[in-house]
């Protein structure tokens, strides 16, 4: 058992002097090193883009659900017979009678 593992340094070794020995595929090795680091990389980045924009259109559609209710509150309170309301319970407002009105004629 002894003499394959002494085999296995001398198999590396002649490996990687035969690379060294023809200089162009020694190069496109570490093309192909460097294309497939570079593969993980753009795909680790694209995912995590990937997921930013999941959690962006979930921001706008809780945003656009807030604007939408904000839109029927806004409508609640701007209906004509919400203001008369509030202006005769909360601020003790009436209409002036035809004693209360005054004309103004200008010169």
């Amino acid at each position: 058992m002894n003499k394959p593992q002494s085999r296995q340094p001398k198999l590396f070794n002649e490996i990687f002097a035969g690379l060294l020995a023809n200089k162009l595929t020694g190069f496109l090795l570490i093309c192909i090193f460097a294309s497939a680091l570079g593969v993980v990389q753009v795909t680790y980045l694209s995912r995590q883009q990937v997921i930013q924009q999941d959690k962006l259109l979930q921001q706008r559609d809780e945003l656009d659900l807030q604007w939408r209710y904000l839109l029927v509150e806004e409508e609640f309170y701007s209906q004509h017979a919400r203001i008369e309301e509030v202006a005769t319970t909360q601020l003790e407002m009436k209409r002036p009678t035809s004693k209360d009105e005054q004309v103004v004629v200008l010169p």
